[in-house]
């Protein structure tokens, strides 16, 4: 019997494998650049992102505006009608819409004739006239190659959030492809003025150029001064991070819009800011204007240091006017001092002996007291003091109700380090630093109050 031949078959399947996998290669290998080739066709503009953009010049009804990228670094500059520096975050969003701006469909005048299709750009308001008139809308972006491309926007579509949209390659407008584009991208892109376009931050000092400062506001008068890394309010402890927020404010205030002189008469006083440093020394004011028959306020500022004044967000004067009570200390522990603990201890009445918990770099261990308390309450309690800022600081200190305990802190250096009064009054927890001069109380933040034991068998051991 005749053995049957498998070598041509073999080879015959051998060479489909090798010609089927070329094939698959080939066209999805190129399939990715295929697909960016066809989304570049229903771009009026056709930006990919391997073309960097050198300008961009939006006409809009007679004005234009003109955006210039540096020749380092991604900074844009205005530069016409006036000379200004751009705005980051809008430029960012210009190039965002520039970049997606696609047509929804297209229209094909390929095999129309020279005549019909002139009279179809007329129509969709695409003709020259019509481009070089006052009333005219384009986007015009120059790549860095010298390339130039131009969008035109015409008519409305007479069916759909569209307009009827041109395009023009170094001059010569395409008469064969007419894009329809959604309004949105008209709205975001030309429907802006060139305060939209501006660099809205006003100030180059950084926060760390400012040692000092006087502040002015709805709660009377504070001067801080920072020492060692350290700040006072008003010859007291200051709260370095409420500070440090408040002098951040400042040094990154943005401008909302930059009205003209006339929208700064009328205006009252809200507060006045001065400060001084290694920077350099500066003031701002804030002022505000009320709408008759509305509770809309709104908000201006102006300072030396700038050319004009700017209207700013509500939000600025709230962050910057705060009060003395608001920018001193007001937390009766910090998250530094607290990591440095060692030593943890109360006294009072309610404890007939002393309750002691050392912390052996792990855990909270209690040392002394007949009643075994829960060294994770100690833990937790000592979280929510470094976290807890007090509602309120009163002079002269409340009188207590009941019982007063005393909670003594301490670390590697100072066994009493910090020693507080704890009590009730009126319904509320209250704090008093023992040896202060000035006689205050602190209000102990509710859910602190609620964590202290006053009764210790609310800390026993379960």
């Amino acid at each position: 019997m005749r053995q049957p031949n498998w070598k041509a078959p073999f080879v015959l399947s051998a060479l489909l494998l090798v010609s089927g996998s070329f094939a698959y290669w080939l066209q999805y290998s190129h399939k990715p650049k295929k697909e960016r080739a066809d989304a570049l066709l229903k771009k009026p503009l056709p930006i990919a992102e391997d073309r960097q953009l050198r300008s961009i010049r939006l006409r809009d009804a007679g004005t234009s505006i003109t955006l210039v990228k540096a020749k380092e670094g991604d900074t844009w500059n205005i530069t016409e009608p006036v000379s200004l520096p751009a705005d980051p975050d809008h430029v960012r969003d210009l190039l965002s819409n520039l970049n997606s701006m696609s047509a929804t469909e297209t229209i094909d005048l390929s095999e129309d004739s020279t005549e019909q299709r002139a009279r179809l750009i007329e129509e969709y308001g695409l003709g020259q006239k019509k481009r070089e008139g006052a009333g005219s809308e384009s986007i015009e972006v120059t790549l860095d190659n010298g390339k130039t491309f131009t969008a035109w926007f015409g008519e409305p579509h007479p069916v759909g959030d569209k307009q009827f949209v041109g395009s023009m390659e170094d001059g010569k407008l395409n008469e064969k492809t007419i894009f329809l584009i959604g309004n949105f991208y008209k709205t975001n892109v030309l429907g802006k003025n060139i305060s939209w376009y501006r660099d809205k931050k006003l100030f180059s000092f950084t926060r760390e150029g400012i040692e000092g400062f006087t502040l002015t506001g709805s709660s009377g008068k504070v001067n801080g001064t920072q020492k060692d890394g350290l700040w006072t309010v008003n010859g007291l402890e200051g709260d370095y991070e409420r500070i440090e927020t408040l002098l951040s404010s400042l040094a990154q205030a943005r401008a909302k819009d930059f009205p003209d002189s006339s929208a700064m008469k009328g205006l009252k006083p809200a507060l006045k800011l001065s400060w001084q440093g290694s920077a350099g020394k500066g003031e701002i004011e804030i002022l505000t204007r009320s709408q008759k028959g509305s509770q809309m306020t709104t908000y201006f500022l102006r300072s030396p240091l700038l050319k004009e004044s700017v209207e700013v967000d509500g939000n600025l004067n709230v962050q910057l006017d705060r009060s003395l009570t608001y920018l001193r200390r007001n937390l009766l522990l910090t998250q530094g001092e607290k990591v440095a603990l060692t030593e943890f201890k109360l006294e009072g009445k309610a404890y007939p002996q002393n309750i002691v918990f050392s912390f052996d770099g792990k855990d909270w261990i209690q040392k002394s007291g007949e009643l075994k308390l829960d060294s994770g309450k100690v833990r937790e309690f000592l979280n929510l003091m470094s976290e807890s800022h007090s509602p309120s600081i009163v002079s002269p200190a409340p009188k207590g109700e009941g019982d007063t305990a005393i909670l003594t802190l301490g670390d590697a250096k100072k066994s009493d380090k910090h020693r507080f009064e704890i009590y009730n009054s009126q319904g509320r927890a209250w704090a008093r630093i023992t040896g202060s001069p000035r006689n205050e109380a602190f209000e102990v933040e509710a859910k602190l109050g609620k964590a202290f034991p006053f009764n210790p068998d609310s800390w026993k051991l379960k």
